[in-house]
């Protein structure tokens, strides 16, 4: 077994420098929040009746963690759109979010084609191409950046500029509100505790590995949870499945019993800004997986606040596929099967 804490080891598996990526998360987080406030909105764009956030695969992160994240907070629905077709209520009280670290996603352009053809408001959060010239052309405010801490250049791995760079664009209309010192005091925390972090991913990984890891999580983690199953598949290449509670214990306890030969593992996304029954709950939920003979792993999210904890989640998240994927002898960088698939689909 490869031993994670050599570097040299693991510049072998490692040649896009994915573990450099990893590393430059806070950094990510600091540049686009920055990034952002460079960017002015017309007043109307606060005067909304429903959000849609479009993007595809590492880009759609935002999307997941948004609604969970704000839900206390938005007083309009927010929709994660990851095809080519929006909705049919979207129109001029709209906003539409154009998601794409590539800005080449065809998806989310075609869906930035008819938002337009509606009268959407529109923005996007983009590194420029296609959807940065979709703004020009159209003399739509966007979050156009550079990329200057993802070495590694594949998308997913700007995971930093993905989240929080959707969070910030809805911050700077003022749709949520988020201060800047709470966003230091986060950043601040994820250096800090970086190699904590590292430690704990480290650990968990040598746990997992072997096992398939279901993921549980609640409340304002759970677009947390939806992204560690991505990030299992893509970059460890390992499967994995999340579910989230409460609604997990109206049917898939029952589903814990066969087959007999499962190789499972539970890892709950844990916090202590969980409200008491969701607590209790989890208490309950780790009890009947153990008594199913199911190992169990829980991660607490370390922060004074939401942001801050979703944040750390994030983190620990990268580098716990990072050391899977290099405890099965995978370059992280690598989507063979995406790849395969998607010249496939340009072909037809």
């Amino acid at each position: 077994m490869i031993d994670l804490t050599n570097l040299e080891e693991i510049k072998k598996l490692d040649p896009k420098n994915v573990y450099g990526s990893t590393e430059m998360f806070a950094d990510q987080c600091r540049q686009i929040w920055d990034d952002a406030k460079k960017v002015t909105y017309p007043p109307e764009y606060r005067n909304v009746k429903n959000i849609v956030f479009c993007g595809m695969g590492g880009s759609s992160y935002a999307g997941r963690i948004m609604p969970n994240l704000f839900k206390d907070e938005l007083s309009v629905p927010i929709y994660t759109n990851d095809d080519y077709h929006l909705p049919a209520y979207v129109d001029k009280s709209s906003l539409v979010l154009l998601g794409s670290y590539s800005g080449t996603t065809e998806e989310v352009l075609s869906a930035g084609k008819e938002a337009l053809e509606r009268g959407a408001k529109i923005t996007a959060v983009t590194t420029g191409s296609a959807i940065a010239d979709f703004l020009k052309v159209n003399s739509l405010p966007g979050l156009v950046f550079t990329p200057q801490f993802n070495p590694s250049t594949q998308p997913r791995l700007g995971t930093g500029y993905n989240v929080l760079g959707a969070i910030a664009v809805l911050n700077q209309i003022g749709l949520v509100h988020i201060s800047d010192e709470a966003i230091k005091k986060a950043i601040g925390i994820l250096q800090s505790g970086k190699e904590q972090i590292k430690e704990q991913a480290m650990e968990f990984a040598k746990k997992i590995f072997g096992n398939i890891p279901v993921i549980f999580a609640a409340e304002f983690l759970k677009g947390n949870a939806y992204i560690l199953r991505n990030q299992t598949n893509e970059t460890a290449k390992s499967f994995s499945a999340f579910s989230e509670l409460p609604d997990l214990n109206h049917h898939l306890m029952e589903g814990l019993k066969n087959p007999a030969d499962k190789k499972l593992i539970v890892l709950f996304l844990t916090s202590n800004l969980y409200s008491d029954i969701l607590k209790k709950r989890i208490a309950l939920t780790s009890e009947v997986v153990e008594k199913n003979n199911i190992p169990v792993l829980e991660y607490e999210a370390q922060g004074e606040e939401k942001i801050s904890q979703m944040l750390n989640v994030l983190s620990f998240g990268g580098y716990l596929v990072l050391y899977l994927a290099f405890l099965y002898g995978q370059d992280p960088s690598l989507i063979p099967w995406v790849d395969f698939f998607k010249e496939k689909l340009a072909k037809a």
